[in-house]
């Protein structure tokens, strides 16, 4: 292995068990984790990447100066040093000055270090302040003026006979201003009269940054899966227009699969066909072909994939033609348990809304010039539809690692696409640390 291979893996050991201050769902290890690859992506010779892996080792570890030297070398050593603080038994502003004072002189090499830390640790106290919504300085020993001094002079030591052009230093300019001297930026203005909507979205545009930091270390197994069902006209489409949008907007590979039954594909090459099957070897084809088209998509370079009514839509149905006779219970036994597994395996969030049947029949009225009577969505129909989600509702839960449900009778719809975009942020937050977890674990072998 590298000597980046090694201090890696010696880091991930020292720090086993420790947690972030500030957000403890994440690991210690993925603070010195992202300030290695900082330092790789500004070029830093391997060395300089090593221990930027090992910087918080000897101030937060048992391990010693002397040990990274026995291990390491007097140069990996000697930069872990000097971008560690001094005794702990001295007040927070003696052990911070320490290092203003001392950091001024240090060869370039040694500066990355330190940078590379304090734009971590400042871009991370940037977004959770933006997800919150508000500045929180709780996790830290002092406040937020006590902290921007810190930096400000830091910074100063650190530009100090050096080319503060240097885009890594510009970074942490940034970064500096963005938490301790931040300035509304243009785009506030154009939500004038909508400042409550404003915050909303701009809690979730600190989530997606960070999503976007997370794919930069951690890559999943597969993409992400994202299903939606339910009711007509519960805003259902708009809400994955949006989240494709978002996602998008973030720098994500997104795959939207629409609705199988009504794509050109279905109405073009399948529908005369499967019309003239029976209404059991009918449904059976729809399924298979909507197996076929959700394993295609995982296959593809996506990142996250997000389909309108795939396997877990067809589960409504299927219990639906189940009741109505189409299905005897032991074709409909089979069916359910083989989706349920194929969902289980491959599908991440599922999205199911509802709304009664008279508000769904009132917006596809309100939506469209026509007053002619619709020949679906009809009373009858909408409310068989919802009583086999219901009936299926155990089953979808236990079919997918997420679930979100909501009604949308009584409510605004552009708040509630709010709601599932967060809910899907977090849940793909999470996956992301789960699986930074487990590559940790095989690391430490």
């Amino acid at each position: 292995m590298s000597v980046k291979d090694d201090a890696l893996k010696f880091a991930i050991n020292a720090h086993d068990g420790q947690v972030r201050k500030s957000e403890k769902d994440k690991p210690m290890i993925i603070h010195p984790y992202s300030v290695g690859k900082i330092l790789e992506e500004y070029g830093c010779d391997d060395n300089v990447v090593a221990a930027g892996y090992l910087h918080d080792v000897i101030e937060d570890t048992k391990y010693t100066y002397d040990d990274i030297n026995k291990i390491f070398g007097k140069d990996i050593a000697d930069l872990v040093m000097s971008a560690s603080e001094p005794d702990k038994s001295l007040s927070w502003e003696e052990r911070k000055q320490y290092m203003i004072d001392q950091t001024r002189d240090l060869p370039l090499r040694n500066k990355y270090i330190l940078i590379a830390d304090k734009i971590n640790n400042l871009e991370d106290l940037y977004l959770l302040n933006e997800k919150n919504g508000k500045k929180d300085f709780s996790n830290f020993n002092r406040g937020e003026e006590s902290q921007k001094w810190y930096y400000h002079n830091i910074y100063q030591s650190l530009i100090n006979n050096e080319d503060e052009n240097l885009p890594i230093f510009k970074r942490l300019k940034k970064d500096i201003d963005l938490v301790f001297d931040k300035q509304e930026n243009k785009i506030s203005a154009y939500y004038v009269g909508n400042e409550e909507y404003y915050k909303k979205v701009k809690e979730l545009d600190a989530r997606l940054t960070e999503l976007q930091n997370l794919k930069k270390i951690i890559t999943l197994d597969k993409p992400y899966v994202i299903e939606s069902t339910g009711t007509p006209r519960t805003g259902k489409t708009s809400t994955l227009e949006d989240l494709s949008d978002f996602y998008k907007k973030g720098g994500f590979k997104v795959n939207y699969v629409k609705e199988f039954t009504t794509s050109k594909k279905y109405k073009e090459e399948l529908q005369e066909k499967y019309n003239k099957l029976s209404s059991n070897e009918k449904y059976l084809k729809i399924l298979e072909e909507i197996e076929k088209e959700l394993k295609s998509a995982i296959k593809t370079n996506a990142d996250i994939i997000i389909i309108d009514r795939s396997i877990n839509d067809r589960q409504v149905w299927n219990y639906l033609n189940y009741i109505n006779g189409n299905f005897d219970e032991e074709t409909y036994t089979k069916l359910r348990d083989k989706y349920q597994k194929i969902s289980q395996k491959l599908i991440d969030y599922l999205l199911v809304t509802k709304t009664n049947a008279n508000e769904a029949i009132k917006r596809d009225y309100l939506a469209h010039a026509s007053i002619r009577p619709r020949t679906f969505l009809t009373e009858e129909n909408v409310n068989k539809y919802n009583n086999s989600l219901e009936s299926v509702d155990n089953l979808l839960k236990n079919s997918v690692n997420t679930y979100f449900k909501m009604d949308t009778t009584n409510t605004n719809l552009a708040d509630e696409r709010l709601k599932v975009i967060e809910s899907t942020a977090k849940d793909l937050r999470k996956k992301y640390i789960n699986k930074f977890n487990e590559d940790i674990k095989i690391r430490k072998k």
